[in-house]
């Protein structure tokens, strides 16, 4: 006998209420198959999806220690640390725009990058501020290891009340930010890479970064905000792109990567041409006998 058949001689056996019952479950069952069937379909999407994110890193991985000089390990590249594709990008970009003045927030695997890729093109230098001291004193070994202190200035200083304007209105929270009192030797840098404070410093954490540099920044300067895949950091994003004059690309790297370009004029101080850049390990050598130097 068939299984329709046999189906059917089993339901006329059944009373009316059973029947019912029997009707209900059945219709049960195919809702119950849909549901499942849909949800596998979901899963095996979101699986191909992870796979395919987990690919690229590796994949940037492999290519940035191809990249790089050092004889040492990289610090942990997961969780809070810049993704190996946004470091790959990073030592590739560094290497082609060739910035005199870098200035970072928030050191770490970062800055073994940014000063391994300064090192080979035999110029330009970095200045790391970092608000812990054990995670500074760290970077500052791995540096050491690696011969590459010479091109970073490591400036550790405790997050202090930020007294500037902010995106952070709550009045249950103190907002703080690295101290401005680092910065403050600082002009005309080249390009700026923001990965600190940490987001649980307080709401908005990142914000300040622009407004505390904003007129230090050297003509066609650049700034990049990781992390940029965050919904508070795609407000400080909108904000920074509505305050200030630049342009704005948001990157699609594995936690997302903000990309800021200020076009700002030169200023001119007619009392001196002196460059208050901070100088490179070599500019001793290479840097003329006459006041100035050309800029970027």
């Amino acid at each position: 006998m068939s299984e329709d058949k046999a189906k059917e001689a089993w339901s006329a056996d059944l009373s009316p209420a059973e029947a019912l019952e029997a009707s209900r479950l059945e219709a049960f069952d195919k809702v119950l198959d849909a549901r499942l069937h849909k949800l596998q379909s979901a899963m095996l999407a979101k699986q191909q999806e992870m796979d395919r994110h987990l690919y690229r890193q590796f994949e940037a991985f492999h290519w940035l220690t191809q990249r790089l000089k050092i004889q040492g390990r990289l610090p942990p590249l997961r969780g809070w640390p810049l993704s190996p594709d946004v470091l790959l990008e990073l030592h590739e970009w560094i290497m082609a725009t060739r910035p005199r003045l870098i200035v970072e927030f928030g050191s770490g695997s970062s800055t073994l990058v940014i000063a391994d890729a300064l090192s080979q093109v035999g110029a330009g230098r970095l200045v790391s501020i970092e608000h812990s001291a054990h995670f500074g004193g760290k970077t500052q070994a791995n540096l050491d290891r690696e011969g590459l202190g010479k091109w970073v200035d490591l400036r550790v200083g405790e997050l202090e009340p930020w007294q500037g304007e902010h995106l952070n209105t709550r009045e249950d929270q103190t907002v703080s930010w690295y101290p401005v009192a680092l910065l403050e030797d600082l002009q005309n840098i080249d390009f700026v890479l923001i990965d600190g404070p940490p987001a649980k410093t307080c709401e908005f954490a990142r914000y300040p970064a622009v407004p505390a540099v904003i007129d230090k920044l050297a003509p066609d300067a650049a700034v990049w905000l990781d992390d940029a895949a965050r919904g508070e950091e795609k407000r400080i994003c909108q904000s920074w792109a509505e305050a200030f004059n630049c342009t704005f690309e948001s990157v699609p790297m594995e936690k997302g990567l903000g990309v800021f370009t200020f076009e700002r004029k030169p200023s001119v101080d007619t009392d001196t041409d002196t460059d208050t850049r901070i100088e490179t390990p070599d500019d001793a050598d290479t840097r003329p006998e006459t006041p100035g130097d050309a800029e970027r």
